[in-house]
């Protein structure tokens, strides 16, 4: 007698690349963050979109401003392009910044930052060759990996009130803190806490 696996049918959604790059964590992943990490200052995010980091900053009592390239929120203080910025608008500098310039965002932000770069990345980020050796010679304290995985859609996606889920790839809080010199701590941060 043979088994038969039963297969389970993929309910994953597939969009289109965001032209601007923009994708939106679920809530979850931010508050968390601000029970986990500790900040001294305030928090900027230059990549706002719809004020997710700086909802869950302010919950945690730390002051806030935003900025991004387009204004999609209430929480975008200025619209400019953040690597054209040269001075930090807060003490510490917290996004889930545009995949496709990731690492040119991190780079400028742990140039200009008096305080910690807290970025939401894909875990894959600790695997690319390149940019394993860029994450070795930085002062990368933690990397906090979010389980389970939360679905990011492109902004429009919550917009239109849709609640997506489910997600499919790999994401953590990769920190920085100016003056580390060691090797990165691991830590799984879990929706329920």
């Amino acid at each position: 007698m043979s088994a038969v696996a039963e297969k389970k049918e993929l309910k994953a959604h597939i969009w289109d690349r965001h032209p601007d790059d923009w994708y939106v964590e679920e809530i979850w992943c931010s508050r968390r963050l601000f029970q986990e990490e500790a900040f001294d200052g305030g928090i900027w995010d230059p990549s706002c979109g719809l004020g997710r980091v700086l909802y869950s900053a302010d919950a945690a009592g730390y002051p806030t401003t935003g900025s991004d390239i387009v204004c999609r929120s209430g929480f975008c203080d200025a619209l400019f392009d953040f690597l054209m910025c040269e001075r930090p608008r807060a003490r510490n500098i917290v996004a889930n910044p545009p995949f496709k310039i990731a690492e040119k965002f991190a780079r400028h932000a742990l140039a200009i930052a008096d305080g910690k770069v807290v970025f939401l990345l894909p875990l894959t980020w600790l695997t690319g060759k390149k940019r394993s050796h860029f994450l070795q010679a930085s002062p990368l304290r933690r990397v906090h990996i979010l389980s389970p995985r939360p679905s990011m859609p492109p902004g429009p996606v919550f917009e239109a009130g849709e609640k997506p889920g489910g997600g499919t790839k790999d994401f953590a809080w990769f920190v920085w803190e100016r003056g580390y010199e060691g090797a990165p701590e691991i830590h799984f941060m879990r929706k329920e806490g």
